[in-house]
């Protein structure tokens, strides 16, 4: 008889996480670590975890025995990482390198999620294969963590996500949740015309997890994103018009004074091309109105 898989997910009680443990708890043991939120679901032991305790680290290391530790900790937000350097650099890099040094006598397969900021954003729909050079913050950071792993762990799995949208847990906003708030109220919301994204729904990335979760890949590097391409500002202005919100509302942030020289402010794509990780775990791939409409059901009471 085949014994239920151990999963520990490092960041369980932020966004992602939280969707995380819901989606894992019917099939697997779910162990999930918070800093200072604790939650409360049904079938998943939370643990508190502080990623500067290397010895607490290795306690619950030793406590949970996981088979499978996915990494999810921190902000993807590039100007809290601009404004938080030393923070950035401990739950990107410093702490993905202690957890590995705690498991390296276990050897669990790791998964360490990353992002499209790996990238210089030149040109956009990235494959695994493409050269990384990051020219910001949270980009180096997730990179060093990603270089940390591949060469500390002998099963790995690093999966560069685009950004991720859906609903939040009550405690940790989603920027679904901000833009709800706001267009609600009749207020403004304010979003960057200057990044190109393939958003992709959370249902989706968890989705792909769990099959990762199961399957037999390791020391690979995985793409997920959705597979429509447009700036933050589009997509809000999407989200509005198909919630029947007010795009007007909407209004671009950040927009840079032009300078003598320069006929028009730089777009940078950030878009990630996911057909490998489709191929190889036969995920389904979402277009933008597709992961709106999985929003929609959710706001819709049961009868």
């Amino acid at each position: 008889m085949q014994s239920i898989k151990s999963v520990l997910i490092i960041g369980g009680s932020g966004f992602l996480g939280t969707q995380l443990a819901l989606t894992l708890r019917e099939g697997y043991k779910v162990f999930a670590t918070y800093c200072s939120h604790p939650m409360a679901i049904p079938g998943v032991t939370f643990l508190p975890f502080n990623v500067d305790n290397r010895n607490w680290i290795k306690r619950i290391v030793y406590s949970t025995r996981p088979d499978v530790v996915i990494y999810m900790v921190g902000s993807n937000s590039r100007s809290w990482a601009d404004k938080n350097i030393r923070r950035t650099e401990l739950l990107h890099s410093v702490g993905p390198a202690s957890l590995a040094s705690a498991t390296d006598i276990m050897q669990p397969r790791y998964i360490y999620l990353s992002n499209s900021y790996v990238f210089d954003g030149v040109r956009g729909n990235y494959r695994e294969t493409d050269t990384v050079l990051p020219s910001t913050i949270l980009g180096k950071m997730k990179l060093s963590g990603e270089n940390i792993i591949k060469s500390k762990s002998l099963n790995f799995v690093i999966l560069r996500s685009s950004p991720i949208f859906g609903l939040g847990n009550g405690v940790n906003l989603s920027m679904i949740d901000r833009l709800r708030m706001n267009l609600d109220r009749g207020q403004r919301f304010e979003a960057t015309p200057y990044e190109i994204h393939s958003f992709a729904p959370i249902e989706g990335l968890c989705d792909l997890l769990k099959r990762l979760i199961d399957s037999g890949v390791r020391n690979r590097v995985l793409h997920y994103g959705g597979l429509t391409k447009l700036t933050t500002y589009e997509f809000a202005q999407n989200f509005a018009k198909h919630f029947n919100y007010d795009p007007n509302l909407i209004i671009p942030k950040g927009i840079i004074q032009r300078k003598a020289g320069f006929a028009e402010d730089h777009i940078y794509d950030f878009s990630l091309n996911s057909t490998q990780a489709v191929d190889t775990l036969k995920i389904k791939p979402f277009l933008l109105e597709e992961g709106f409409d999985l929003i929609q059901k959710k706001l819709i009471p049961n009868p």
